[in-house]
């Protein structure tokens, strides 16, 4: 997968994500989905890798979904 690649998933995931969220504003999509990888990876958000901020972006979405779905039941 190219960076422009991984790029256009992770904006796509964002835009799904902030639909299912639509009490968060971006930033704070941003913050939850950044301290996610933060502590995943042991970094400050600074040094996150776009595919360490994608597989926590993954997880926050997954939860999400599940999160949905259960609500919906």
């Amino acid at each position: 997968m190219t960076r422009a690649d991984l790029l256009d998933q992770i904006l796509g995931r964002l835009d799904e994500s902030r639909a299912r969220c639509p009490e968060l504003r971006f930033g704070q999509l941003i913050a939850t989905i950044g301290t996610l990888a933060e502590d995943e990876v042991g970094h400050s958000l600074w040094d996150v890798e776009d595919a360490d901020f994608a597989a926590a972006l993954e997880r926050f979405a997954a939860d999400m979904a599940r999160r949905h779905s259960s609500s919906a039941s």
